[in-house]
Order: structure tokens, then sequence, then C-alpha cells
């Protein structure tokens, strides 16, 4: 099937007038290359590296854009999709182009021999024939894999500042960080390590370099040492401020700018830096007694962080991201150092070491690993003394600290209750940290019960589908599975459980009894599926069905529009629920990303939706779409996004469900096939909705009985029973 993958993608990219064959074996290093050899390359490995075919086709840029792009060569792509809608490079704008001239701007300027392309990046553009485009992009491919030794860093009056921004292999995001780099507007330097990137960056990267001054480019291969990649970004000026930024994690201006700024008041300094899995991976770093350096608050779910002063002094400096005085921090990155721990023993002891806690870079991608240090036994007691307040700024007592005897590395902690009677909450959800896991329904869910929660008294945090066993799992009171696509099992600690609670609200299909019997109590979000597989497994669950966030979903007064409006992802399928109505050649406004392969581009209002701005759109509709998973429709699992809309005073066309009658009285029509829902569509809403006076009413009982707060009250008394049950309350049992 591979193979058979590969000639189709090869077919379709041979009938193309775009395939350059210089252009594509300068990236392999050869002077001439057939063009089917070319094509070979590319469809069998050339596209995983981001090389492209074309100087004018970014295939990391292009990507972005299509579907499946992990999978298939993005030209490819390209080709069999709507090319006119797909921007194909970062610094010339194609989509512009293919509006001006009614057709694809990629095709148009490519086979006109006098075309010219506006290049254009960071305020600064300029006219560039398509033949001199062309020449610089096989240049800068040349040197590919093979870059020369870099020239000495200049020196000057001017560089008051450097920013070292690395970027790694495969980062579709590297043109935006280049930009953005470039808009600090500033008098110092600019320096990116392109660490074994791909073609495309590669060629980008310099293509930027000759559209706008300031920026200063460094090749290294794939395997690199941190420090030597660092101090050669640095060379050997030794005056001004330094401010190095990790390939991992996302920043804004803003943040740039704030690492600079204390920088320049003689300190050392470093954000709070947040794991893959969304949990701290330290407040800077402390020898407490442990074989190895503990990060403080490692581990600890992100919400531990908002309690603890804004700057704090730290001991050693943790992880990749790091601001100081060069003339002090040069000299230390310059013996070897290999992580940001080691580069603090050697600042000297006067110069001051801390974190900006309000300044959260999150670890996004994965990167060289660095080398564990020993911890220095000789340090505990004063790096103990430093951290502690900061432990108890966060909520906590220290039971124990670590002994170096095979205890672990971390200290014995109590959480300490703020007022009496509450308990530490933890949600654990599906979605992963960052960036991906924020647009999740599963974060929006969790948000909306933790708020709900956290007015009952309780502090509560939110662990990503990666931390849902984290080491400090011990110290929360209460445990609140949200079982979507992905089994979550109970925390496992050698130390303390808590309680333990499943909420089952999707694929109930992959629930097992094994499942649900590892927790205290266990609820779903369907009173047939609870009924029959409680008598089946012979394990009590409970209903509860999914709810609105009626802190965002509640009327604003908006007027309704005659727009019927679908919100989410094509799920890798033509949902009928869309591509239907489409097919009828009633207008749909589809909100969700992964929509090309299935509908036409023109029907894609947006990629996404703010989140914060769903009410808005919902009460505005004229008609919200909705359909449910074939498992939760099978198994009377009622989808949130009716809860939603309802409670706006929205109107929804939805797919059957069991008990969606009753709860939504008439709120929400439903239909049983796709020609029923077309027909639907085409009638007056007025006729098949209830009037305004009753949508309000049915939208304020929603807002009632179904809210993030009424659910809150079913778990909270469910864990105080077996919180009493078990004997002591939270505040009296230790870690």
């Amino acid at each position: 099937m591979r193979a058979a993958d590969r000639l189709w993608w090869a077919r379709v990219i041979r009938a193309s007038p775009l395939v350059d064959a210089e252009y594509y074996g300068a990236q392999l290093g050869v002077p001439r290359v057939p063009r089917d050899v070319a094509i070979a390359h590319y469809v069998v490995r050339g596209f995983r590296r981001g090389m492209s075919l074309n100087p004018l086709f970014d295939d990391l840029i292009a990507g972005g854009d299509l579907p499946e792009v992990l999978r298939v060569p993005a030209l490819y792509a390209y080709l069999v999709s709507e090319r006119e809608t797909v921007q194909v490079h970062p610094w010339w704008d194609a989509v512009d182009v293919s509006r001006r001239v009614g057709s694809p701007g990629l095709e148009h300027v490519w086979s006109d021999p006098g075309a010219e392309v506006e290049v254009a990046a960071a305020g600064r553009s300029m006219v560039l024939p398509v033949s001199e485009f062309r020449r610089r992009a096989i240049a800068a491919a040349r040197t590919w894999r093979r870059p020369s030794s870099p020239p000495p860093m200049p020196v000057g009056p001017s560089r008051t500042s450097i920013v070292v921004r690395p970027l790694q292999a495969h980062d579709r995001r590297y043109a935006r960080k280049l930009v953005q780099l470039l808009d600090l507007d500033r008098t110092g330097e600019v320096v990116v390590p392109l660490v074994g990137v791909d073609a495309s960056q590669w060629v980008g990267a310099h293509l930027l370099a000759g559209i706008v001054p300031g920026l200063t480019l460094r090749g290294h291969r794939r395997r690199v040492v941190w420090s030597d990649v660092i101090s050669d970004a640095i060379g050997d000026v030794d005056s001004g401020v330094v401010v190095i930024l990790d390939a991992r994690a996302e920043f804004s201006v803003a943040d740039i700018r704030h690492l600079e700024e204390a920088a320049r008041e003689g300190a050392t300094v470093i954000p709070a830096h947040r794991g893959q899995d969304g949990t701290v991976a330290g407040l800077g770093a402390a020898d407490i007694g442990g074989r190895r350096p503990w990060g403080v608050l490692q581990d600890h779910p992100v919400e531990d962080i908002d309690a603890v002063d804004p700057v704090l002094e730290v001991p050693l400096l943790l992880g990749r991201t790091l601001a100081g005085p060069l003339d002090v921090l040069a000299p230390a990155l310059r013996h070897a150092a290999d992580s940001a721990t080691e580069v603090s023993r050697r600042i000297p002891s006067d110069v001051p070491r801390r974190v900006l806690t309000r300044l959260r870079a999150v670890l996004e991608e994965p990167q060289l690993a660095y080398r564990a240090e020993r911890a220095a036994r000789t340090h505990a007691a004063s790096h103990r003394a430093l951290v502690q307040p900061t432990i108890e700024a966060a909520g906590y007592e220290v039971i124990s600290w670590p002994s170096g005897e095979g205890d672990g590395e971390a200290p014995l902690l109590r959480w300490r209750p703020p007022r009496p009677g509450a308990q530490r909450w933890a949600i654990k959800i599906c979605s992963p940290a960052g960036r991906q896991g924020a647009v999740w329904g599963d974060a929006h869910f969790a948000r909306g019960l933790a708020a709900a929660l956290r007015r009952r008294g309780h502090t509560v945090v939110v662990d990503t589908y990666d931390a849902r066993d984290r080491t400090t799992s011990y110290l929360d009171d209460v445990n609140v599975a949200v079982r979507g696509p992905y089994r979550i099992d109970p925390p496992r600690s050698r130390v303390r459980v808590g309680v333990n609670l499943l909420w089952i609200i999707s694929h109930p299909d992959d629930v097992t009894r094994d499942e649900v019997a590892a927790f205290d109590r266990v609820f779903a979000a369907s009173e047939s599926w609870s009924r029959s597989s409680s008598a089946r497994w012979g394990v009590a669950i409970e209903s509860l069905l999914e709810c609105t966030d009626t802190d965002l979903f509640h009327p604003r007064g908006v007027k309704r529009t005659e727009d019927i409006v679908f919100v989410g992802t094509a799920r890798g399928i033509a949902r009928p629920s869309v591509v239907a109505p489409l097919a009828a050649g009633i207008p749909v406004l589809v909100y969700g990303p992964d929509w090309r392969p299935f509908i036409s581009q023109s029907a894609i209002a947006a990629r996404s939706l703010p989140h914060e701005r769903l009410a808005e759109r919902y009460e505005s509709a004229s008609i919200v779409l909705n359909d449910q998973w074939p498992a939760m429709r099978k198994h009377g699992f009622m989808a949130m996004r009716p809860f939603d809309v309802v409670a706006v005073g929205g109107r929804v066309i939805s797919e059957q469900v069991e008990g969606i009658d009753t709860v939504f009285e008439g709120a929400v029509v439903t239909y049983r096939d796709a020609a029923h829902l077309v027909s639907l569509l085409r009638a007056d809403p007025d006729t098949i909705f209830p009037d305004a006076e009753e949508l309000a009413r049915v939208g304020e009982r929603i807002r009632r009985d179904h809210s993030f707060d009424a659910r809150a009250v079913v778990l909270d008394e469910a864990a105080r029973s077996l919180l009493t049950a078990d004997g002591p309350g939270p505040s009296e049992r230790a870690g």
C-alpha cells in the first residue's frame, strides 16, 4: 500500500509544471538531477525533511494549511486541493495573487517568465523577479547540510544585547518565530542557530536574512551540545546582555523583552519552565540532599505557581531559557555547560539567580536531553532554607527532606488547606498539554468544572493526559477522571491515595468493567448506559449528564441572523450533518480544522473559533447543527454542544439521542437521516422551534439544572461521603 501511495503521488506531481529539478538537486548537493529522479526522491523521503520541488513552495508553510501532511507530501496535497486558498510560502502572499488574477497564485507566477513577486516580512518588502527569487533560493539550498564556517560575530557599540533563538527540524512555526525576533525593534543582534533543520527552514531563513538586515544565522548539525551552540552564537562578545530562548518553547515579544529588562538589572533570570506534560519543570533548582538537583515544585500542577511571588531568588537555574549579563554568562557557557543548572554553578555567588514565575515557558517539542548532574551535598542546608518559603507560599509544609539514600530527589510534603473543610481536587482529562490540547473540548470541560468546584471553596488543579499519574498526586484529596477517548486509571502512590471519582462523558464502547471497578464512585453521561452497565457488571454507575459553563454560555442580547452554523473538527470523515446540507445547496458556515478534503473552502468560515466567542456565535445563529459519535448516539450520551447553545437561547438541529427531547423541550429538533435534515433546514425555523419566550424559559432551566455548578454539587457530596467514610478529613491526612 505504501508503494502504491508513492506511485500515485509521483503520478500527480509529474503532471504538474511546478517541478524544478535544478532546485531539488541543489538540496541534494548534486549539480544535475533528472526530473523523475527528483520526484521519486521527494515522494519516498524528501518531503519528510522539508525538501521542496519548487523554490516558491515551502513544504512546511504550505503543510500548515493542508490535510494529512504528516503522511502525504505537501506538494501532492496542494495539487489535489483548492489551490487558490493555500498559502505556500512565508515571504510572499500566494492567496493575494490568486484573488487578483483569478487563478492559483503559485502556478500564475511560475508560468510567467516576466512575473515578479512581492517579498515581505517584519515590515520590510521588496519586489523581485521570479528568476531572482529562484536564484537566491537555489544558492541557499546548496549550503543546506553543508554549512561553511560562520563568519566571526560582529562587535560594535550598538550591540547592547544578543537574542539567541535556536530552530529545530520539523518546526512549522519557524517563520513566525523568525519574524517575531525581528519585530523586537532593537539595536542589538538576533542570532538564530539552525540545528539540523529541514530544507524549507534553511532556505526560508536565508531568504529572510536577505530581505531584512539584523538577522545572523548559524548552521549546525543535528546532534550538537547545547553549550556549543550558544557559545558559537555569542562569539567573543562579553558586554551587554544575552537572552537565550529554548527551541521547544513559545514566547511573545513581551516575554522576550521582560527577560531582557530583568537581565539588565544585573541578575541571571529564567522563566518558570513547564514540561511537555504541562506540569512544573521547576522554579529553578536546588541541591536539597538528593542524588540530583531538585527542580523546585517539579511535577506539581502549574496552578501551584499562582500563589508564589512573581520574582523568586533561587539557588540554581533550570532549563534552556535564560538571560543575564554577557560578562557573567559567557565564561560559564564556554566551559562546556550542558544545562542552565550547570551554568549557574559557574556564576559568581554574588550574582542573583532569579525566576520570573509569571513568565511560563511551555515546552511543546522534544529536544536533546541534557546531562543530569549529581547534587552537591554541602549546599543542602542553605539551598533548603532558600526554597522552603516558596514551598510554603504554594500551600505546603515539608514533612521530610531527601537524604540521598534512595528515598527520591524531592521533599515529602503535606498540603495545607487554606480554610476549614477545603479539599484539594485534581481533574484529570484526556487532552494533551500546550497549544494542541488547549482547543480540546476536554480542556474546556475541565475549566468549567474547576471553576464550579472553586466556588464551593476547594483548591482545584487540572492534569492533562500525560500528567494523569504525576508523582505529586499523593497531595490530592479527590481525583476526578473525566473519561473521554482514553482510559485514565486512578493515580498510583506509595505514600497516600485520595478519593477517586470517574465521570464517563464519551467513548462508552471502550470502557471495561475493570476500569470502572478501580474507582470509588462512577458517573456516566447517559441514563440508559448507566443502568445497563450497572446491571451487566455488578458495579454501581450513576447518571450524570454533560452540562454547560454558565460563566460563558448565557444570553447577551445578540441579534439572531439567518446563519446556519457548525462548529467542530471533521474527525477525518465527511460528517453528514455538514456535507448533506452543503450538497443540497443549503449554505452552512463551518468553523473547524481538517475540512479541506470534504467540503468547499468557501464554506469554511474559519479554521478555529476562540472558545470565548462561541456563546455569541451560537446566540446569533439561526440554527446550530450537531451530530454525535456513533457509539455515543447508540448508548444515549448527549454531547455538550446542545447544552451550550440552548443556554444562550439558541436553536439546535441534532441527530436523535435518547433523552434529548425530554431534556431540551423542543429547543433541540432531531433528524432521522440526511434527507430529513435537509427538509428541516429548508423549513422556516420559526415553525419548527418554540417562540422566543419559550426558548428563554428552557434556556434558564438548562443554566440552572444543567450547569457545572449543579454537577459540582453532586461530585462534592460524593467525595465528602467517601472522605467521611474513610476516616479523618483531608486536612488531617498527612502526606
